[in-house]
């Protein structure tokens, strides 16, 4: 078969329209769990957000009272704990230049629209890693940006097996923990249930496991080889006449301290820094008792005019308020 002889055809046409889409597909993730997970705090009126916790006595096993005794001395009262945390100030600024505004694109009614969503949706995403890093809180001055403790900062309970060089923060937000001595690991149910047992019994109720998708991907590996830590086989019978299912996903943790939804978070893949970065990391997060408190909530300000492009800021201030910090837990530099 060949080409009919001066047939007009498509390889030598001058003139056919390019046949492009009017729809623009946004290929960088954009959620942000751990954000959406935990909710808002308190509003902050101040740049230094601060909040109080109040702990109980340890439990007494010698607490034995005489009958008809008369009670004289009173036991000694558990003082406040007073946490806090600066402001941050992220934001990005964007620009179109009123050529690009005259321009018929495909698939896009407003650059400068366009331009603001995608700006608020990359500041949303620096938040989230933000608010995860194991970073300690920086007052600020005249010529420091201030900076928000991320939740690392606020926790002292993991699972210290073949663990012994790290050097636990404070738990207060003003030092992060050291981990440039560590040994990476891999993930264990031994070190799974001894850091959720640490926060359990330090009174919390941790409801969420989060993950990168490297340590999502390790976690559903223990529940299929028993040798990693004999995690209970589940199974399922499908009454289908489709063809059987090979699953290896686990959405929900039932630990021995309770029941915790498993979550991947794909911001924390963007932080792959060695034995401290959020891609070798595991929370374990009571997401009632940790929030995001905002001085100013996100948005977005027209910026001076001064030449032929309209320039724009988008904007938030905020922090995280981590209730009460012995809720939580984390592993650091898992393999």
């Amino acid at each position: 078969m060949a080409i009919q002889t001066n047939s007009q055809n498509t390889f030598a046409a001058i003139g056919i329209r390019e046949d492009l889409t009017d729809i623009v597909a946004l290929i960088d993730p954009q959620e942000t769990p751990f954000i959406s997970a935990i909710g808002s705090a308190v509003v902050s009126t101040q740049t230094k957000h601060e909040w109080q916790v109040q702990p109980l006595a340890a439990a007494s096993k010698t607490n034995f009272q005489l009958e008809g005794d008369d009670a004289v001395s009173a036991s000694a009262a558990q003082a406040r704990v007073r946490i806090f945390n600066y402001a941050a100030i992220s934001a990005k600024i964007g620009s179109v230049t009123g050529t690009m505004k005259a321009v018929d694109v495909a698939g896009i009614s407003n650059e400068l629209d366009n331009q603001k969503m995608l700006k608020a949706v990359e500041l949303r995403r620096d938040m989230e890693v933000i608010l995860l890093d194991n970073n300690a809180y920086v007052a600020g001055s005249a010529g420091t940006a201030r900076e928000c403790a991320g939740i690392a900062a606020y926790i002292t309970n993991t699972d210290f097996t073949g663990a012994d060089l790290w050097t636990v923060g404070s738990g207060t937000g003003g030092t992060a923990w050291n981990l440039t001595a560590t040994t990476a690991r891999a993930m264990s149910l031994t070190i799974l249930n001894g850091a959720v047992k640490e926060a359990y019994i330090d009174g919390g109720k941790p409801d969420l496991l989060l993950l990168s998708p490297t340590q999502r991907i390790n976690f559903a590996n223990l529940t299929l080889n028993s040798s990693l830590g004999g995690a209970a086989q589940i199974r399922y019978n499908f009454n289908s006449p489709k063809a059987a299912a090979l699953i290896t996903a686990v959405d929900t943790w039932v630990s021995h301290m309770g029941t915790l939804a498993v979550m991947t978070d794909i911001q924390m893949a963007s932080d792959t820094a060695t034995t401290n970065g959020l891609d070798d990391t595991a929370y374990i997060v009571d997401t009632s008792k940790a929030g995001v408190s905002y001085l100013r909530g996100m948005q977005t300000f027209e910026l001076a005019k001064t030449g032929d492009a309209d320039k724009f800021e988008v904007l938030a201030e905020y922090t995280l308020q981590v209730d009460a910090p012995k809720a939580h837990a984390a592993l650091f530099a898992l393999s």
